[in-house]
């Protein structure tokens, strides 16, 4: 009988007890926002003057900042405060503490709050700290005096690159061998109190990938971590190509909440090291592994992602953001979406629920069709926008928020960020952003930044509005409709010329039409009002991608986006994504959109190819209750139970019924354009 490992009591519920108990902070991992950060960065940051910053975090007030620096300064102050590695300073007021001045030989890469609430965990390269070599490369210090607490000692015998606390648990990742007096390959649980190995936590990352040119054979490396708010899952990333005996390239997800800790069921090959069959490098040659950082959404139901790697047209996993569902334990996993730069690197993550925040030396996003294998690209490409240095997504579909602070110069990148509830922090290697002097760190505050509503989904009854295909002027006819039955026609908004309409949806008051011309355009509307036309910037859809890009499932050449939209034959908005038809295609197509700053996604997503509705014979669909309405060129009208996937993968699921008709209702029902208004 094969041994069934029990799991350990590691709830939400029991971590808030110990910690309770011990006075610590909440994790900053926890926190969540509900809207996106102010592009202007407060003015109270302390300077750091020289090397960049690797690691920060939030703890009781006081902020504690490590990295290679040697050398700080309070905000507005031309008085250099050495402080070597590490440094603290007040939350609120900025004001560099000149108690808090550990020691130490070495780079800092990593710091966790302790969990009394009153000491740090202090991680990286140093091998000496506050004047001792007993402690080195990981040491609790005391968070007001910097003072070396010596009941805690884990000699790892190499770097540590990162840390989380959860409970009373250390979570240590790095290139050691060794730490807490046993033998771990680049992980391991710590006791918080003593700094001694868990034995229940012994899994063995192995068989480091060697990459082609990188002339100096790099160590196993465990480099990023984090751990759900649960304690349950851990994913961690590195240049191992085993964890814990099981075939698992760059990213696992380890169940820490089992006795013994075991590897979870889910894994993917998106960050694969090598083409299959080939020792050729998947991504640049450079990188033992390319995948830079990767944050826990405060809600633990997914991760998102960030990687180096140069562009490689055909391998999405290189330069790129991708989101990850965690909820489902299976092999084979793909990303919910990806987000690509077209040759520039990503360095920090930091997902809050509302934005994943992505920092890097990035100069676009929403960039995919670079054909060039490059790590000093042009562009930007169709559908590429500027973000520099710095991007929001939404997590709905990896689209780009309006958000641009522009970090110029860009340098290697932003290489940490943590939140809290007023905003987040970041630090990086640069020291300008918004047209400021931030000298390697900021904090961005969540006052007067942008709040995104919640998407508005209609129901039924409400009020079905359809463009006839007639070509007459005022042609917007609107009839109540529920589902089953179909009132008398009024026209509605009699002063627009609604000639040339290709398909039509409402996202939170804005009607957004498609038109013969190629354009989208938006206007308000409430029903009866309408507001002035306004065209919705393409960024380049308009122009032709390389012919090495191809429409998902076939060798045709990727339209352009205008094209589509000139032969529209229907479109309805779900779950930020906009769905449509093509006049004679065969297929029902997908691309993230954000209202919040109008753009559409360049990637090009194959929703349906059939699922027993003919695409190529629709005019005009909407979608309400949960429930696909469309008509075909004959005049019918039909329903169908809607799949409710997300990130643009819905599709019809079920049978479809015809409610309408020209020989059931009376009604022709093809139209140029089909929305729901109402309830």
């Amino acid at each position: 009988m094969p041994h069934r490992p029990r799991r350990r009591l590691r709830s939400l519920a029991a971590i808030l007890a110990v910690t309770a108990s011990i006075g610590a902070p909440a994790d900053a991992s926890e926190i969540g926002h509900t809207s996106i950060a102010n592009e202007d960065p407060a003015g109270f940051t302390p300077d750091v003057i020289d090397g960049r910053v690797n690691a920060i975090i939030v703890m009781n007030g006081t902020v504690f900042v490590g990295g290679t620096f040697t050398t700080v300064r309070d905000a507005g102050s031309s008085n250099d405060l050495t402080r070597d590695y590490v440094f603290a300073f007040d939350a609120t007021s900025g004001a560099v503490s000149t108690s808090f001045h550990p020691d130490l030989s070495g780079k800092v890469e990593a710091l966790a709050p302790g969990p009394d609430g009153a000491s740090v965990f202090v991680g990286g390269s140093f091998d000496r700290a506050n004047g001792s070599r007993t402690y080195h490369r990981l040491v609790r210090v005391d968070a007001t005096t910097g003072a070396t607490v010596t009941s805690f000692r884990a000699d790892p015998n190499d770097q540590v690159l990162d840390l989380v606390r959860r409970g009373s648990d250390l979570y240590a990742a790095g290139e050691f061998t060794q730490i807490g007096g046993a033998a771990r390959s680049g992980l391991a649980r710590l006791d918080v109190s003593n700094g001694t190995a868990d034995p229940a936590f012994d899994l063995p990352f192995t068989r480091p990938w060697i990459a082609p040119l990188d002339f100096v054979d790099s160590p196993m490396r465990v480099w990023r971590i984090d751990v759900t708010a649960d304690g349950s899952k851990l994913l961690a990333a590195g240049n191992f190509r085993r964890a814990g005996g099981e075939p698992r390239e760059q990213i696992a997800i380890l169940d820490v909440d089992r006795i013994p800790v075991t590897v979870d069921a889910w894994s993917t090959m998106f960050f694969r090291f090598t083409e299959p069959n080939s020792r050729r490098s998947w991504c640049l040659e450079l990188f033992p592994h390319y995948v830079r950082d990767l944050d826990i959404s405060p809600d633990g139901t997914y991760a998102a992602v960030v990687t180096t790697g140069a562009n490689y047209p055909d391998h999405p996993s290189c330069d790129s953001v991708s989101r990850w569902d965690l909820t489902a334990s299976e092999p084979g996993r793909h990303p919910d979406w990806v987000a690509r730069s077209g040759g520039d690197s990503s360095h920090s993550v930091l997902a809050t629920g509302a934005a994943v925040y992505v920092g890097g030396h990035q100069q676009w996003m929403n960039n995919p069709y670079d054909p060039f294998r490059c790590g000093v690209c042009p562009g930007p490409f169709p559908g590429g926008v500027v973000r520099t240095g710095f991007s929001a997504h939404d997590p709905a579909n990896g689209i780009p928020f309006s958000w641009n602070p522009v970090r110029n110069p860009r340098g290697k990148g932003v290489l940490a960020m943590v939140a809290t509830q007023k905003g987040f922090f970041f630090g990086s290697d640069t020291d300008r952003i918004h047209g400021e002097a931030h000298r390697k760190l900021a904090f961005m505050p969540l006052a007067g930044g942008i709040s995104v509503p919640p998407p508005v989904k209609y129901g039924l009854p409400a009020g079905l509005f359809a463009v006839s295909p007639s070509g007459a002027r005022h042609d917007l006819l609107v009839r109540a409709f529920d589902g089953t039955t179909a009132g008398p026609p009024s026209r509605a908004a009699a002063r627009v010329d609604w000639r040339g309409i290709r398909g039509g949806f409402v996202a939170n008051g804005q009607l957004y039409v498609g038109t013969e011309r190629g354009t989208l355009v938006r206007r308000s509307f409430d029903g009866a009002s309408v507001g002035h036309r306004t065209v919705v910037d393409l960024h380049r859809l308009d122009h032709a991608v390389s012919s090495i890009f191809h429409i998902p499932g076939t060798r045709e050449r990727i339209p352009t986006f205008s094209s589509q939209l000139a032969d529209a034959t229907g479109m309805f908005f779900e779950d930020g994504f906009l769905y449509y038809s093509v006049a004679g295609a065969p297929r029902l197509y997908a691309r993230g959109f954000t209202p919040q700053s109008q753009i559409v996604g360049a990637p090009l997503l194959v929703a349906s190819r059939g699922d027993h509705v003919d695409w190529a014979k629709v005019r005009g669909m909407t979608m309400a209750d949960g429930t696909l309405y469309f008509a075909l060129a004959d005049g019918t009208l039909h329903e169908v139970a809607w799949s409710g996937d997300p990130f643009g993968a819905g599709h019809p699921a079920g049978a479809v019924t015809t409610i309408g008709g020209p020989s059931m209702d009376g009604i022709d029902w093809a139209a140029n354009g089909m929305f729901v208004l109402g309830s």
